[in-house]
């Protein structure tokens, strides 16, 4: 298993698309020491390597809190409010035809 250090980044720079991040994953298989994760994609790309035993569980900042990724690839110690969710708030807010604030507000 390979060992990543994982940072995670509000960058631009950092991101990659949908389309990019197994390529990206790759890449940091074959050649990286330091993830710059950008996107849920990214971030989910590891919780898959790590599920799969191809990468070592790894913690990470964000914050001002430290979170882990265990063996089962499920963070803790609670996902942060706020931490790449804006897939789920796009999917709320054409499920429920709410605006992004009111989606937010809700379990508030």
């Amino acid at each position: 298993m390979k060992k990543i250090h994982v940072v995670i980044s509000k960058d631009n720079k950092h991101a990659v698309s949908d389309w990019e991040a197994r390529n990206w994953y790759q890449n940091l298989l074959n050649s990286g020491e330091t993830a710059y994760v950008a996107s849920s994609i990214m971030l989910n790309e590891l919780r898959v390597g790590v599920r799969l035993k191809e990468i070592e569980p790894f913690s990470f900042e964000y914050e001002g809190g430290t979170y882990s990724i265990g063996e089962d690839a499920k963070l803790s110690p609670d996902w942060p409010k706020g931490f790449m969710d804006h897939q789920a708030i796009q999917m709320l807010t054409i499920m429920t035809g709410k605006t992004r604030e009111e989606v937010l507000s809700i379990g508030q």
